[in-house]
């Protein structure tokens, strides 16, 4: 904290240094024009002054005579007895009307097509120097000392829109905005200029338009949020093919991922490979990876903000794809124009019916496999007036895994297995938009979440000597429901007041396993470990100021206030944030920040791979919740006029209370009755790194180049000898090439090529075999077991990640309106054999040498998808 503090006072006094050198000057003026006079003081001293025309037409001046005199002296003078005034912005002075009354233009920007609501819109008044974005629900708010303004509107994707609004007679105004004419559907990445990103305060953030997801190359046909964001610095997927987001040296359950506001956990399909996410109803996704406002709490790592379509206002559309892995068709459009709209989606998933054909084919093939997802939104938007809107939005999505097979068929000898898995989310929000007045606008919710993990596994069975079975059910999840409300206050362009208040009552079933036997229709074991359900209720308060002090700086602060009460246990945590920008000579943009994060659940995840049986455990009176510290400092500034987006950022933070299990301990053990909280081991964990992002957002050839420096190391005295070890996540090198390529009309090509040092694995040094199994003395036999030596915790390094994907598509507008699609991606392209598990196969007998073989999940693989859009 002291650095940070250090670095923001001397950003401060190089604000306070570029006002104390002001230069004087001597100008001798004739009888003439005030037209004339600003153009000599605009000669004279070399600083633009912006008016408009018709406001200083007609108005002439005396002769006069200033000495040593600073340019606003002057100009003040010269404008005594008119009806207008000035400000100077930095290095430019604009002149405009002298009323002291401000008028607040307020409103939505939609789509003029659609009439969805567009989100992060810029609106910008250059005679003022003065501008605001859209917030989440696309509504804006900006206030200046004019009757009339002439306001620029632009947004990535659409038509730029510069218009004159009377605000004197309008204080409520929606801008509806076109989209490029030269952009086909969906997967066309093209626009205007972009935004500049040195004038904003935040950092660490990342805005991905849903087109963009479209046109990345696809896994199997699949387009995938998670996957491309996994091609950001900062963010590393883990083992080969999984979803999982790993950020800046966190884990998976360290990332909050919201859908339309509600909390979506472990939001995967066929065990981690694919995100639960159907891109055709996404409308805006931004990823924050530090520098967190105050209005989210409660992970350490990150934060995905995901915004689903509103709708179509005026008329039915429709898409419909089908790929080697799924299908999926969406409808959305008006249920009473300009008033009600609905979207519904649904996707599904046949890799069962593919199996089935191979395993067919095979001698011991079981009798019954099925292996699906599905995926369905729905969301329903009504407008009551310009003021009030109701919103409210539905997710499910499951996975099912099912085998059976039977040996023999004549009784008394049989054999019969059932193995069946299922996971999946239900998500829900009831949402009320609500503006107040121009400036003050509230948003209420309504949130309900439900994770749920269940496994079944069965055998039966006969024999001469009778009937036997043996079961065991495993049910682990976590269920959210509670309310929240928000509120935004904007005085003035250049201030925003946010606050707000969250209330959730949450339930976990961390792991409960009951197990059950049979013998002779006798029940020889029925038994159930002592995990069993907790309740929880969390509380959180929030305000925020984002605030630009002068044009050169900028500051968002805020104060997150949190409380967990389980157990009869209370935990409050206090947690600060800051993030300020200083604007550098060059319009080089100078970023700090900090923040505070407290985390009140875990995942206990057994290995490296994130799966669905992972619990969701929370914070108990043995278990603390996380914490982490972070802080990071960066540059930001567009370059060649714009059309390049540069960013440096360089990060360290600190966590605190991260729970693993032991060493040695059991999974879900039942025999013993253990809880789970006597298997884990709080720890430390520490992970710094720099991170370079070079994005073009505009034009026919897009997309970014990425590279992360990075370590992740944990410490905990139960594990590794109590030494500070290199985290299973840690890579040290990180790069990621990504380009889009409008090649010519109708055919958009794509390409991502992503490198990662090698991860870290425990292999042991030797194995020790030949010793008696005490548990066998005595007995008739006597068997013997192996014990492996491991010296230290992920102590080896194998082999770099490195693969090509390539993707194209043929976007064809036919004369009926329908739009056909077809995409062909080609992952892996020179078949790079990317290890996803290492084990070991054999040691060498007279040296420490031990041989590893790997297994690779995705070797090169052709995709392809078709689809049609009305």
């Amino acid at each position: 904290m002291r650095y940070f503090l250090t670095v923001l006072f001397v950003v401060s006094g190089l604000a306070a240094a570029g006002q104390q050198n002001e230069t004087k000057f001597s100008i001798r003026f004739p009888s003439l024009a005030l037209e004339a006079a600003l153009k000599l003081i605009e000669q004279q001293t070399g600083i633009p002054i912006s008016y408009e025309y018709t406001r200083v037409h007609g108005i002439t001046i005396k002769a006069r005579i200033y000495k040593e005199a600073s340019p606003e002296m002057m100009i003040a003078d010269l404008l005594k007895g008119t009806r207008l005034t000035f400000k100077r912005r930095g290095d430019q002075i604009f002149i405009g009307p002298g009323t002291s009354a401000t008028h607040t233009l307020s409103g939505y920007v939609e789509d003029a097509a659609s009439g969805e609501r567009l989100i992060g819109v810029s609106l910008v008044a250059p005679q003022y120097q003065a501008g605001t974005v859209t917030n989440a629900y696309g509504f804006y708010s900006l206030t200046l000392p004019a009757d009339t303004v002439r306001v620029q509107v632009s947004y990535l994707g659409y038509q730029r829109l510069d218009t004159l609004v009377a605000m004197q007679d309008t204080r409520s105004f929606s801008f509806r905005l076109t989209t490029l004419s030269s952009q086909l559907g969906e997967v066309t990445i093209r626009g205007t200029r972009a935004d500049n990103i040195e004038t904003s305060s935040q950092m660490s953030r990342i805005h991905l338009p849903a087109a963009l997801v479209q046109s990345a190359p696809r896994l199997l046909g699949e387009a995938d949020l998670f996957k491309t964001l996994q091609l950001m610095p900062g963010v590393k997927q883990g083992t080969e093919a999984t979803s999982a987001l790993l950020v800046r040296g966190g884990t998976p359950d360290q990332n909050l991922i919201l859908l339309d506001g509600a909390p979506l956990y472990n939001p995967v399909h066929l065990m981690g490979i694919f995100s639960t996410f159907n891109t055709s109803v996404l409308k805006d996704v931004t990823l924050y990876k530090g520098a967190f406002p105050a209005r989210y709490g409660g992970r350490l790592s990150s934060v995905v903000d995901i915004s689903t379509k509103d709708g179509d206002m005026y008329k039915i559309h429709g898409n419909f794809s089908v790929g080697l892995l799924s299908a999926q068709a969406t409808l959305d459009g008006p249920i009473k124009k300009e008033k009600t709209t609905f979207v519904l989606s649904a996707r599904r998933s046949y890799p069962d019916l593919a199996a089935r054909l191979y395993l067919d084919s095979q001698d011991n093939s079981p009798d019954k496999f099925r292996l699906n997802f599905y995926d369905i939104n729905a969301k329903v938007h009504h407008r009551f007036s310009d003021r009030d809107k109701l919103y409210l939005s539905f997710y499910t999505g499951r996975d099912k895994l099912a085998t059976s097979d039977r040996y023999g068929h004549a009784y008394p000898f049989y054999y019969v297995t059932d193995v069946g898995v299922n996971w999946g989310n239900y998500t829900g929000t009831l949402r009320w938009n609500h503006v107040y007045s121009p400036k003050l606008f509230s948003n209420v919710m309504l949130i309900g979440s439900d994770y749920r993990f269940q496994s079944v596994y069965k055998q039966a069975g006969a024999t001469t000597s009778g009937t036997y079975s043996d079961e065991q059910r495993l049910n682990s999840g976590i269920r959210d429901y509670g309310g929240r409300i928000d509120v935004e206050y904007q005085p003035k362009p250049a201030h925003t007041v946010k606050a707000g208040t969250q209330l959730m009552y949450r339930l976990f079933t961390p792991g409960v396993l009951q197990t059950k036997q049979t013998e002779k229709d006798k029940v020889v074991a029925d038994s159930s470990n002592s995990n069993h359900n907790i309740h929880a209720q969390e509380l959180s308060l929030y305000a925020e100021d984002d605030w630009q002090l002068s044009q050169r700086m900028s500051i968002n602060a805020g104060l997150h206030f949190s409380g967990f009460n389980v157990e009869k246990r209370l935990y409050l945590s206090l947690q600060p944030r800051v993030s300020a920008r200083y604007l550098l000579p060059a319009n080089w943009a100078l970023k700090a920040s900090y923040t505070r994060m407290t985390q009140y659940i875990h995942l206990l995840a057994y290995n490296s791979i994130s799966l669905p049986a992972d619990l969701w455990v929370p914070a108990t009176d043995k278990i603390r919740p996380q914490d982490a510290d972070q802080y990071a400092l960066g540059v930001a500034r567009n370059l060649f006029g714009d059309q390049l987006e540069f960013s440096a950022e360089a990060y360290y933070k600190r966590m605190y209370h991260v729970i693993e299990y032991k060493e040695g301990a059991s999974y879900l053990t039942s025999v013993k009755g253990d809880s789970w909280q006597e298997q884990v081991a709080a720890e430390e964990g520490k992970s710094y790194g720099l991170e370079l992002l070079l994005q073009k957002k505009s034009g026919r050839l897009t997309g970014w180049a990425g590279y992360t420096l990075a370590w992740a190391n944990r410490q905990l005295p139960e594990v590794n000898y109590g030494r500070t070890f290199p985290y299973k996540y840690d890579r040290r090198h990180d790069v990621h090439l990504v380009a889009v390529y409008k090649w010519r009309k109708g055919i958009t090509l794509s390409a991502s090529w992503t490198y990662q040092s090698a991860a870290p694995f425990t292999i042991p040094l030797a194995s020790y075999g030949g010793l008696t199994d005490p548990l066998s003395e005595g007995g008739l036999f006597r068997y013997s077991r192996k014990i492996d030596y491991v010296n230290s915790r992920n102590n080896v390094r194998i082999k770099a990640y490195h693969r090509l994907d390539l993707g194209v598509s043929f976007v064809k507008h036919k004369k009926n309106g329908l739009v056909r699609t077809w995409n062909i991606s080609l992952l892996n392209v020179y078949n790079r054999f990317n290890p996803y598990f290492y084990y070991v196969d054999s040691y060498s007998p007279v040296q420490a040498q031990a041989t590893l073989t790997a297994l690779s999940l995705v070797p090169f693989l052709p995709g392809i998808t078709y689809e049609l859009k009305f």
